[in-house]
């Protein structure tokens, strides 16, 4: 019934582009899909009633929609000692490891790191809130500095959006050393090339779960078309 007044009412006003977000809305919560901005909300409400400790780690940025946000879940449930980090090359994606199915092109989702920055900024995310990490996994990950800045730390929800095996790959091997018990980690496409378990972020984690025997992930929400969610718990 609401459903139909709100979009008689945009109509009547002769609003078209009004009209049309809401029949997308309301399309999308008839299709019952969780979305990247539900799957977040859930993660965070997991974390907030589970106590569980840590911050939030990002793994390709793009411009910012998940990350945004994971800002505003951060400012919802009141987590004001977490920090947000955010993980990019800022030139795009890298070459290409896996050309079968692939959809991807070397330099695709490039956006400078200043551009980026001040995305964050108009969205009205402080400076002191997050942390930025230039440059490509095979380097960056393997900075004495980043590890004596994350001394300490741990990750209460990690978010994957690396589309490639080998980035996939090296973002495990780092994120390990900081998961807990509850660690929330969502694959943004981890379904991608036709769900074949022998590429991509799926490869990755296949390979991950076989190499470490102290550390499992429990099956939680698939969401948007391509993503899925775990819980780490660490034997």
């Amino acid at each position: 019934m609401l459903d139909d007044v709100l979009l008689r009412l945009a109509r009547r006003l002769g609003n078209t582009r009004v009209a049309n977000r809401l029949i997308e809305g309301l399309d999308l919560r008839s299709d019952n899909r969780l979305r990247e901005r539900g799957m977040l909300a859930q993660a965070f409400e997991f974390m907030k009633i589970n106590n569980v400790i840590g911050d939030y780690f990002e793994f390709g940025l793009w411009r910012g929609k998940t990350f945004l946000y994971a800002h505003e879940m951060k400012q919802r449930y009141r987590c004001e000692k977490m920090r947000l980090w955010g993980f990019d090359s800022f030139q795009g994606l890298p070459a290409i490891d896996d050309c079968r199915d692939n959809i991807w092109r070397a330099g695709q989702f490039a956006c400078s790191e200043r551009e980026f920055r001040e995305i964050l900024r108009r969205a009205g995310v402080r400076e002191h809130e997050y942390e930025l990490v230039a440059g490509y996994y095979e380097h960056s990950l393997k900075s004495s500095s980043l590890r004596d800045k994350l001394s300490g730390n741990s990750a209460a929800i990690v978010y994957i959006d690396c589309d490639l095996y080998t980035s996939a790959k090296q973002v495990l091997e780092f994120i390990k050393h900081y998961l807990v018990n509850g660690s929330i980690l969502c694959f943004d496409d981890y379904y991608n090339y036709k769900a074949s378990p022998a590429q991509g972020e799926r490869k990755a984690l296949a390979e991950f779960l076989a190499q470490y025997d102290d550390v499992d992930f429990i099956d939680w929400f698939d969401y948007s078309p391509l993503g899925k969610s775990f819980i780490a718990q660490l034997r």
